[in-house]
């Protein structure tokens, strides 16, 4: 092994424990190193270090549920949901009714966080106002995340108020390039939810063989920046009758080297990392969660009435336990303890005075 690489290695897990992040050329070089060195096992090896340290040796398990299988106008090029490839034969959307038994589901299986998924124009509203019904049907202290369209400050407001506890949003590689959305949208949706009680979810995503390390280093400043609760990265799935049909998949080895660096780049400054698709490795590569999902999927071409690619919850959390951490929510939000008593059912909201719920993971959090 290289001493010198190792040194720079360990310098960064050392400055990282300590709460730093690192500047592009750190992140550059650590991701211009060979994915299948024995530098980039140590790299990966310290990065898992780091995950039980930023997280007090806890790991989540997020239960997504696509609300709705519909095409969209957007076309984004990686995207399974767009009109112009005619993959969405048929429209196929979840009841209130359905959801709520989803999420049962998810719960009594030891689901920590329920991600609720939808395309780009559902209406918020109708999730927002459907979020009191699920935490009343299904009591715990499960987290909710919601995965949707853009939202304004009071948007986020009202979701949170509603029973929401993060929210997920990215400006994706090549934003306005492969998408067509305009790239300061995505940041004001983002900002309304990083500076709402909501815990803002991002991502790195999603990723090909054709990004370049300096666009993902960027990336990943670009995102600390609007300080995130927690930030993964996620490989691009080509699915067939995409533009990106036939194109090379970037490696699980190098997703892995990916994860690892953007671990021990973000230091405890971000709270959570992860990896999607879910695979072992990525435990002892620097990530502390699993998704597993049901119903509609962008990187699918059907409705999956089971989970998706048979990722089940229980391989999760046998998973999670066997990498020596505890499936738990990384920072449970103090409004759903437990025994599912709301502090809106409790008492006077007004009397309520809400306690940080998450913890030390960014300067705005400490």
């Amino acid at each position: 092994m290289n001493q010198d690489t190792k040194d720079l290695i360990d310098r960064v897990f050392d400055e990282g424990s300590r709460g730093a992040s690192q500047p592009r050329e750190v992140i550059i070089a650590l991701l211009e190193l060979d994915s299948a060195s024995e530098e980039v096992a140590y790299l990966r090896e310290r990065a898992a270090e780091m995950a039980h340290l930023a997280t007090n040796n806890s790991a989540s398990i997020s239960g997504a549920i696509g609300v709705d299988l519909c095409s969209c106008d957007m076309n984004c090029k990686f995207c399974s949901f767009g009109t112009a490839w005619g993959l969405v034969e048929e429209d196929v959307i979840y009841s209130k009714a359905e959801i709520i038994e989803l999420v049962r589901e998810y719960v009594e299986a030891g689901v920590t966080t329920i991600t609720l998924r939808s395309t780009e124009f559902y209406d918020l509203n109708v999730l927002s106002e459907w979020l009191a019904d699920i935490r009343e049907a299904v009591p715990g202290s499960y987290l909710i995340n919601l995965n949707v369209g853009e939202m304004s400050p009071a948007m986020a407001e009202a979701a949170y108020q509603a029973g929401a506890t993060s929210a997920y949003h990215v400006v994706r590689m090549r934003e306005g390039i492969d998408t067509p959305f305009d790239v300061s949208l995505r940041w004001q949706t983002i900002d309304a939810i990083s500076n709402s009680p909501l815990r803002w979810i991002t991502c790195v995503e999603p990723l090909g063989i054709e990004h370049t390390n300096e666009e993902i280093a960027d990336r990943i400043l670009e995102n600390l920046a609007h300080r995130p609760y927690g930030m993964s990265v996620m490989a691009r799935v080509n699915v067939p009758g995409t533009p990106f049909e036939g194109v090379e998949p970037i490696s699980e080895e190098r997703m892995l080297h990916l994860l690892a660096t953007l671990r021990l780049s973000v230091g405890t400054k971000v709270r959570t990392c992860g990896m999607h698709p879910a695979v072992p490795a990525a435990l002892y590569s620097g990530g502390s969660n699993f998704t597993v999902e049901r119903g509609a999927n962008p990187r699918d071409t059907t409705f999956n009435e089971e989970v998706w690619r048979g990722f089940t919850v229980a391989e999760a959390r046998a998973l999670i336990e066997e990498a020596g951490f505890e499936c738990r929510s990384e920072s449970p939000d103090p409004r759903f303890p437990v025994d599912g008593k709301m502090w809106w059912k409790v008492g006077d909201p007004a009397d309520y005075v809400m306690p940080d719920p998450t913890g030390p993971c960014c300067g705005r959090h400490e």
